[in-house]
């Protein structure tokens, strides 16, 4: 198991350009899974309540992945 990392650790390596390539493409995956939701939702004229779950479900965990703090790390450790 590793060992846990500081804070400062933390927020050097979300300051680090990799890091910021990552979250902003999570960011990016998930504003696509938002705009295919509102297409299958309403403009195609159908429903598929399966379709319109996993395209929410899969926004939702690249957010979630983007916006990770110290402190969700940590409680997950704990």
């Amino acid at each position: 198991m590793a060992s846990r990392v500081s804070a400062e650790e933390f927020a050097s390596w979300r300051d680090d350009p990799v890091t910021e390539w990552v979250v902003a493409e999570l960011s990016r995956a998930a504003e696509a899974q938002k705009a295919a939701w509102t297409e299958h939702s309403g403009d195609s004229g159908q429903c598929d309540p399966l379709l319109l779950n996993e395209l929410k479900t899969r926004a939702d965990a690249y957010r979630a992945l983007a916006d990770l703090s110290y402190e969700d790390i940590a409680e997950i450790e704990a």
